[in-house]
């Protein structure tokens, strides 16, 4: 199997063989996950392989518009996201996650797949037809590898638009802009911006959850 962008190597041979032996594994040799920049061994190594995965990550969809949240710009608000994007980010300030997160599918809701991704959509639709596998690995939660083509795709990350339910767990779809009436016009990224507050329950929440508890307060009622 080959793993593109060639600089990932160290990455994959690391999460899947240890950076420690095992008492019954020789030394993982990391010799082998150096970056190699010869093009003509790499396009012979691509045109026999059978299994090929394509890992992406920030760096595709920044030709697309999409914010990255790296470096000194990568602030929305005054919080980094990944002080945001937690679980326990959710339970302490569910509102503020929310709006973030408003934002960022307001954001994608306008951007479209550069040529990044639909080259790569079309090496997949290619490469199928001869009877070759692709997988494209992406961290990046914003569907542009979708929207392009591609079929056999692993979002690690999960998707903006795809929401599961903290109480009874269902995962659904939803492209609804805004998400609910209580966000719309909320989530401005600029750092003088005041938290919105919504109230819990005006937040987004699943049908299922919702047809739950009015059944249980039904069946609270009556007993």
């Amino acid at each position: 199997m080959i793993f593109l962008p060639l600089h990932t190597r160290r990455l994959v041979i690391q999460v899947c063989c240890g950076l420690k032996a095992g008492p019954h594994q020789k030394s993982v040799n990391l010799e082998m996950s150096r970056p190699s920049s010869n093009l003509a061994e790499f396009r012979e190594a691509f045109s026999k392989a059978k299994h090929i995965a394509v890992i992406t990550g920030a760096g595709v969809s920044a030709e697309s518009g999409v914010p990255t949240f790296r470096g000194a710009g990568g602030y929305w608000r005054k919080w980094q996201a990944q002080h945001l994007a937690t679980p326990e980010a959710f339970a302490r300030n569910p509102s503020r996650v929310w709006e973030f997160y408003h934002y960022r599918r307001e954001v994608m809701m306008t951007k479209s797949p550069n040529p990044a991704h639909v080259a790569i959509a079309e090496c997949e639709s290619r490469l199928r037809k001869q009877g070759r596998k692709v997988v494209v690995i992406t961290q990046n939660i914003d569907e542009l590898h979708r929207k392009a083509g591609t079929r056999n795709l692993f979002e690690i990350h999960g998707s903006l638009f795809r929401t599961r339910c903290t109480t009874c767990s269902s995962v659904k779809e939803n492209y609804k802009s805004p998400v609910c009436p209580a966000l719309e016009g909320k989530g401005a990224p600029d750092p003088e911006v005041q938290d919105a507050v919504i109230p819990v329950q005006d937040l987004p929440r699943s049908v299922e959850f919702t047809f739950l508890y009015k059944i249980g307060r039904l069946i609270s009622n009556c007993g």
